[in-house]
């Protein structure tokens, strides 16, 4: 029987790949590489009760990198391509050793040895590709009814989305590195329009996880909530507040600081956290965890989880952030040995690219205070619930200024809405500033967040 990973990846194009890196090892070079990836992913979209679309589609790459020995340090050259089934894959891989004769030498260029096990659980569900087209459009029906049902006030579905996928990939080098992985996963996503009177706003929420069996009632009834926490917002003073942030918008924030951590970044000093490594950068409330070997568990889909990273080095679990203190940068072999420090196993890549620093199932520790009593410690203050532009923050300096949305906080209790905002300072404002943190871990995809409470925010009104 075929086994779920050789039906995306099967044993002959796996030889075609061993025979190329031979060749290339034939022609000269000093290393070779194979890294290819295969999925299969479908989708029902339904717009007020009514089929739009319903796809199916197959997707694969393979990218091949050369390494070539120089006298300073080693080249390399990257071919790719989607026709996996070449009858061979000797001229791509002649193709890379060809351009790794034009690129810069880097003394810095690793490769990983074979070690570790797959001894994670099965990151693959054989429901999802039993998933027949017609109990997509039901779902996502589904979704559409319990949003409805959950609110009056909701007036059109944009989009109620139902979708599944699956794939594999697999990573093959000269020296035996030998790294496969298989997944599955399914997601739920509604976009819909509430209105009360003339006022009418947009709200849409989404849920992920490896296999069937999301809360549907749950994920319509938090886009229409959101919906209705929109509607008639009120101007804010300008002014400074204390803030919470919602879980979903301490994911972004988190991710942006996640990101700075990128050790390349950090030696290109294009980071605002370059130099700081062992120095306090936050709260000592604050511990950011990155765990490429996180268990699957109720409320926690661990959709991250690989047993090696794209280098080949069994995944592990990093404390970037320790009670604020910054203990390691985000590593791909060549920046932990440039740096000299020990490897994170944080590569990832497409078959397209070269490896670079990536993180998998992203999360902070959790405080133990709960969301309304969040709200009461802030008294009258911003619950920000979105954040707009956070792609503009200066990696370099951390300055930011993006607009937000939310809904005011008096005397410790939501009331009104509020938007056109402007959440305007330092990345080191949030990290720096935070004052409690909310017991809510909430997964969203492979990042988790939760409610965080912000002392002394410069917000802008209207």
């Amino acid at each position: 029987m075929t086994s779920p990973f050789e039906s995306f990846i099967p044993e002959s194009l796996e030889a075609r790949l061993q025979d190329g890196i031979r060749h290339a090892l034939s022609l000269g070079a000093e290393g070779a590489e194979a890294f290819v990836s295969v999925s299969r992913s479908r989708k029902a979209k339904v717009q007020n009760g009514t089929l739009e679309d319903l796809t199916a589609s197959k997707r694969g790459g393979l990218g091949v990198r050369v390494i070539r020995s120089g006298g300073k340090g080693h080249r390399t050259g990257l071919a790719t391509t989607t026709d996996l089934a070449a009858a061979d894959f000797r001229g791509l891989f002649a193709q890379a050793w060809e351009l790794s004769a034009l690129g810069d030498e880097d003394p810095w260029l690793r490769q990983a040895d074979p070690a570790g096990t797959d001894d994670l659980p099965s990151r693959f569900d054989p429901s999802v590709e039993a998933i027949t087209p017609e109990q997509r459009i039901a779902w996502a029906q589904e979704l559409e009814v319990e949003a409805r049902k959950a609110s009056t006030k909701v007036v059109a579905v944009r989009e109620s989305a139902w979708s599944d996928g699956s794939g594999a990939s697999l990573l093959l080098t000269q020296k035996g590195v030998r790294a496969p992985d298989v997944w599955s996963s399914c997601s739920a996503a509604i976009e819909l329009a509430v209105a009360d009177g003339e006022e009418r706003q947009a709200a849409w929420h989404w849920d992920v996880a490896r296999r069937p069996g999301l809360d549907l009632a749950a994920i319509g009834a938090e886009a229409a909530l959101k919906g209705e926490r929109k509607l008639h917002p009120q101007r804010l003073p300008a002014g400074r507040y204390p803030v919470v942030l919602h879980p979903e918008v301490a994911v972004d924030l988190l991710g942006i600081v996640a990101g700075m951590l990128d050790a390349e970044s950090v030696l290109k000093q294009r980071s605002l956290f370059a130099g700081k490594l062992g120095e306090s950068i936050a709260s000592p409330l604050l511990t950011l965890v990155d765990d490429g070997r996180l268990a699957e568990a109720p409320g926690r889909p661990a959709l991250g989880t690989e047993p090696w990273d794209a280098e080949g080095l069994p995944t592990r679990r990093n404390v970037l952030l320790e009670g604020g203190v910054l203990k390691t940068y985000l590593h791909t072999l060549k920046t932990a040995a440039e740096m000299g420090l020990p490897p994170t196993a944080s590569a990832g890549r497409g078959f397209g690219s070269q490896p670079g620093a990536t993180t998998f199932n992203l999360f902070p520790l959790p405080g133990d205070t709960a969301p309304d009593a969040l709200y009461r410690m802030a008294g009258n203050g911003v619950l920000i619930t979105e954040i707009m532009g956070l792609h503009t923050v200066d990696p370099v300096s951390g300055d930011l200024s993006v607009g937000a949305s939310g809904i005011r906080i008096r005397d410790g209790v939501l009331a009104e809405p509020v938007d056109k905002l402007t959440f305007a300072g330092n990345l080191r404002d949030f990290l720096t500033r935070i004052a409690a943190l909310g017991s809510d871990l909430r997964w969203y995809g492979s990042s988790a967040g939760l409610s965080i409470l912000l002392e002394d925010i410069a917000l802008g009104g209207a």
